[in-house]
């Protein structure tokens, strides 16, 4: 008579789950998976699968894709701690949309969640920001019982700080009867975010304990909105200094141009991250110091330290400013051999330099190349041909621009109106502005306006320039009315040329160009009374002018 066999499939299980439970690397898991695939029978396989997951989630290493398609065959899992696991391990590697959607499932299948399922799923809809599913979570926990939960509380509170949602999360934090270090942290955390610095700061100040997160915080927050005085009070007092307060006090600096201030928090930093070394680069080419860029750059690499994004972005705009060629096919070839991620930012600042540098074939092949552009992409694109004196091609890269869906900004009409400008296409730059003011409601700028006033004065419409010029009260501006100026030499317009003449005496009375332009307009049209007139008070200014000479001058006497 042959024995049952419930005790043999226990005893048999009892020895998996022992094996299992020292098995501590994914090869050797996925070699027992094998094994077992074909020696047990599809019930005893699929209870080994249970099992096999929860130490397949436990091993160090990304196995989520691997411990998915197990998870996929076993059928109606009602498994609460299984879903759990799967839900955080997406949450841990940052498939956070995965991880609600999972969630979702979980409920489908009638499954309970628990305080860590909740946890997780709320630190996901922090993550993604998804606030319409969070309050759906924030619903189901009420529900559930589980609202008093510390874990769960803080969770909800981080998800609404993190979303910006301030009023909630004080909600959240005043009911909390006991809060903890985190909690105070990521209420912390939230107020920072949206620059409520000052209720930031009571919090942290009646903290009883602070942590490294809210120093942090504290610090990157008085950075980001432009406190340094605070943020350096701060930062002083810190005992131990992290790269991402570090991070923040150079990046604060560099925002407010005290670059020698931020050079100093780097150099004590004892043994600075790549971010820092970033951030340093970057600070120094936003504020005009390119050249000290590009060395702390070469020095960066000299040192083997990672080129980042933000590092390889601070160099390319350097090399942009001083027009480096030789630099830019060193940063080209650094890139083509994969130092850092091509990203859209990287490949914008990378046309911009090409194309600053008159390189333009290799600005339209990084163009082309590239699979995701942004308006920036496009601008940076029309004002290179614009600069280069190809105006058609502008044209049809702004109207490509157009087909793909792209808004043009403020940056896109300077670009594409110098174009026309350059180009004496009055009619399709007349039509632009047009559709830049009355179609997109766009404000124009100076520049807009300067573009428009030289475009209607090379054609010789000085009166429809002058109007224009008076319709948007840019009467202040040197720029325009030198364009109208200009115009009025070209086509010998005195009456224009003296009002365009007399704002211009008041922007800048010391600029004698404006006197030279206006005296040769009166020559023009043998106006020599008032040509002479003009003439002597040229004189009398370049009398009262201290001596100079020029850096052109002073190379000619080495």
């Amino acid at each position: 008579m042959s024995q049952p066999p419930f005790p043999a499939k226990r005893n048999q299980f009892s020895t998996i789950s022992n094996c299992l439970q020292f098995i501590k690397t994914t090869n050797q898991l996925k070699r027992s998976h094998a094994f077992f695939l074909k020696t047990l029978l599809k019930p005893q396989y699929l209870l080994f699968l249970t099992q096999f997951l929860n130490q397949l989630l436990r091993v160090p290493g990304d196995n989520l894709c691997y411990a998915r398609r197990v998870f996929d065959q076993i059928p109606n899992c009602k498994n609460q701690f299984l879903w759990t696991f799967l839900i955080r391990s997406h949450v841990f590697h940052g498939h956070f949309i995965q991880s609600i959607l999972l969630y979702s499932r979980m409920l489908c299948k009638g499954i309970l969640p628990s305080g860590f399922t909740f946890s997780s799923v709320l630190n996901a809809c922090a993550r993604v920001p998804a606030m319409f599913e969070g309050k759906q979570v924030h619903a189901r926990v009420e529900k559930s019982g589980l609202l008093g939960n510390n874990v769960v509380q803080t969770a909800l509170l981080d998800m609404y700080a993190k979303c910006g949602f301030l009023l909630e999360a004080e909600r959240v934090f005043s009911a909390m009867e006991e809060k903890d270090v985190v909690a105070w942290t990521a209420m912390i955390c939230g107020y920072t975010k949206v620059g409520l610095m000052d209720k930031a700061r009571c919090l942290f100040d009646a903290m009883e304990e602070s942590n490294m997160v809210s120093w942090t915080a504290m610090v990157a927050g008085y950075a980001h909105y432009g406190d340094m005085k605070a943020a350096k009070e701060l930062y002083g007092w810190m005992v131990e200094k992290n790269s991402v307060a570090s991070l923040a006090m150079i990046a604060g600096h560099g925002k407010c141009g005290d670059v020698s201030e931020a050079r100093r928090v780097f150099d004590e930093i004892v043994k600075p991250d790549d971010s820092c070394w970033a951030a340093l680069v970057a600070c120094h080419a936003q504020n005009g110091y390119a050249k000290e860029a590009i060395e702390i750059y070469n020095t960066m690499r000299d040192q083997s330290v990672r080129v980042t994004e933000v590092a390889m972005v601070g160099a390319l705009s350097a090399c942009t400013q001083i027009g480096d060629i030789k630099m830019a096919e060193v940063l080209a070839k650094i890139l083509e051999e994969g130092c850092c991620d091509r990203t859209l930012f990287v490949s914008n600042a990378l046309i911009h330099m090409h194309a600053r540098c008159g390189c333009m074939e290799q600005a339209w092949r990084e163009f082309r190349r590239m699979k995701e552009r942004d308006v920036i992409t496009y601008s940076t694109m029309i004002t290179a041909l614009s600069d280069h004196g190809e105006p058609q091609e502008a044209l049809v890269l702004f109207s490509e621009m157009q087909k793909e869906g792209f808004k043009p900004n403020p940056v896109t009409f300077i670009g594409v109106l110098n174009a026309c400008s350059h180009g004496g296409l009055v009619e399709e730059g007349w039509k632009l502005f047009e559709l830049m003011t009355q179609i997109l409601g766009i404000v124009p700028l100076t520049e807009h306006l300067t573009c428009m006033v030289d475009l209607l004065g090379r054609a010789g419409h000085l009166e429809k320039a002058y109007n224009l010029i008076m319709e948007y009260g840019a009467a202040t501006d040197a720029g325009i009315w030198g364009a109208l100026l200009g115009a009025c030499k070209v086509y010998g317009n005195a009456a224009l040329g003296e009002i365009a003449a007399s704002h211009l005496f008041e922007i800048e009375p010391e600029n004698v160009g404006n006197y030279v332009l206006l005296a040769n307009i009166y020559a023009s049209l043998n106006i020599w009374e008032d040509a002479e007139r003009l003439r002597k008070i040229i004189r009398e200014k370049e009398k009262r002018k201290s001596p100079a000479c020029s850096w052109a001058s002073e190379l000619r006497e080495k």
